[in-house]
């Protein structure tokens, strides 16, 4: 019987935070890529840049130091304390070296940082690799998001692999099959369970429309599943209007009167028709 992916990554990150009880709360809204709520949502609820404390970091060197690799997968992506007594060098030696005994241990997703910090160092298909055993193989939904947006055309790209070629140690871009764009959906779901909020919504769309270049078939079960748990989030205007559309055109459960003010409930929300402008402010 297989694992859900999603559960390694963070049952080997957890293995670190266990050790140390301290919470990781975004310090200010974070400027994410195209600047969307749902981007920003999601990225300013699971980042691990930061420590509460100097005392806390150096109980979780103890136990990374005793070969613990969820502690050193979680000091690898650590950059300061919130206490103000402790911040990494910017050489990120310090989260080089961490990384790489979390590497040793086999943490893809250690060796999927690494890849990222080190991008000029290696070619690009070995880049595309490291991202893809992250995501494979431990759920990482950081190394899926980037697979994702790549795959579904985020970036403009004319192809999924196209890259600066500058930026890679050969100077060549991998070949399209390491990385097809049908894949886009494998990436989403990896990410969307992951809690990336802008993934939930690909995936509301895409599957009650139907994107077979990027693997997604018109699926009404996938939709109103992917719909209902992206209608909650802060970017959600999008999964509303398609959940609503869907019970319009008698595509699932017939729609209650329950749910239909729920709906309504959810869109009158205040602060929803500012959420996009809020969370795309320079910083």
């Amino acid at each position: 019987m297989s694992m859900k992916p999603i559960n390694f990554f963070y049952l080997t990150l957890a293995a670190g935070l266990i050790h140390a009880v301290f919470l990781v709360p975004a310090n200010g809204q974070v400027p994410t890529p195209g600047g969307t709520a749902c981007e920003a949502d999601w990225a300013n609820r699971s980042r691990f840049e930061t420590m509460g404390s100097l005392v806390e970091l150096r109980n979780l060197e103890g136990f990374a130091k005793r070969g613990d690799i969820g502690a050193q997968l979680r000091l690898g992506l650590v950059r300061r304390t919130r206490d103000g007594n402790w911040s990494a060098p910017e050489d990120q030696s310090y989260s080089i070296q961490w990384l790489e005994k979390a590497q040793t241990q086999g943490s893809k997703s250690a060796a999927w940082e690494l890849a990222q910090i080190k991008r000029r160092q290696i070619s690009h298909e070995f880049y595309l690799r490291s991202a893809i055993a992250a995501a494979e193989v431990e759920g990482n939904p950081w190394a899926a998001t980037e697979l994702m947006n790549l795959t579904n055309g985020r970036w403009g790209g004319a192809r999924p692999t196209a890259c600066v070629e500058e930026w890679t140690a050969d100077g060549k871009c991998a070949d399209e099959a390491v990385l097809p764009a049908s894949t886009s959906r494998k990436w989403a779901e990896i990410a969307a369970e992951g809690g990336n909020a802008a993934a939930q919504e690909w995936l509301c769309k895409a599957a009650a429309e139907g994107n077979l270049d990027r693997g997604q078939p018109r699926d009404d079960k996938a939709a109103f599943k992917w719909c209902q748990i992206a209608m909650h989030n802060a970017c959600a205007d999008s999964s509303l209007g398609t959940l609503q559309l869907l019970y319009a055109g008698g595509r699932g459960v017939e729609q209650s009167q329950g749910e239909a003010d729920r709906i309504r409930k959810i869109r009158a929300q205040p602060w929803r028709s500012r959420v996009s402008q809020f969370f795309s402010q320079p910083y």
